[in-house]
């Protein structure tokens, strides 16, 4: 488990007190999974397989010295044919090599996210939001006012998810304060109280422009989803 019982507890808890003042229902979703960015990886990988071998002629290194020392192909007699053939070898085997190394490293979660541009994270992290909003049933509240609260903890993001009930009245930039709440609780290794902090201010937000009806049902369940 990423949280605690008692971590579970107090975000349930912060949920149910923020639901009291609001007709909206709110539900988070914390994805410890790692997230990998093949494509890429294979635009490093291409990048450096095709710039390096560039490089090192543009400084004079001899690339037909990655060649193993002894290797010489017996029919060839001319040294300078066999040099040319060395070269040639070379800038063969140096792209392809460093191709499939580039690959195998960039794939590395740590390594993956340093060098993918913090757009692409954004966009992966706002599509598995959207996803985990299909599948845990926050179009089916009656009034469409289901508010998810996702974070990633590999990209160390978050996303906030409004049903159109509440997306027509409350802009996106809207929920800003409560996604760098969870950022910050994150950062701190406090991710429970990061949580939170959010399900208050998004509860905040829902009370001004929702307030609670007559009835005011539970529709989902006052609790933190791990992925």
């Amino acid at each position: 488990m990423i949280l605690s019982d008692a971590e579970h507890q107090k975000v349930a808890d912060a949920i149910r007190r923020a639901e009291t003042s609001t007709s909206g229902e709110i539900l988070c979703v914390l994805s410890e999974a790692d997230s990998y960015y093949p494509q890429v990886a294979l635009a490093w990988a291409a990048a450096i397989a095709l710039l390096a071998p560039y490089l090192l002629w543009l400084t004079g290194i001899d690339i037909g010295m990655m060649m193993p020392p002894g290797w010489q192909p017996g029919h060839w007699e001319d040294a300078t044919t066999i040099a040319y053939h060395r070269f040639g070898l070379g800038y063969t085997v140096l792209p392809i090599a460093l191709f499939i190394l580039t690959y195998a490293l960039t794939l590395v979660p740590p390594v993956s996210r340093f060098l993918t541009p913090r757009r692409i994270r954004r966009q992966h992290v706002h599509r598995s939001a959207l996803e985990q909003f299909r599948a845990r049933g926050l179009r089916r509240t009656a009034r469409r006012t289901g508010v998810l609260i996702f974070v990633s903890l590999s990209d160390r993001q978050a996303e906030v998810i409004a049903d159109e009930g509440i997306y027509t009245r409350v802009p996106p930039e809207a929920w800003a304060d409560a996604v760098a709440a969870i950022v910050a609780g994150i950062k701190r290794n406090e991710i429970a109280t990061g949580l939170v902090e959010a399900v208050e201010r998004v509860g905040t937000l829902l009370a001004t422009h929702f307030p609670p009806s007559a009835e005011n049902p539970n529709e989902l369940p006052d609790k933190v989803v791990e992925l």
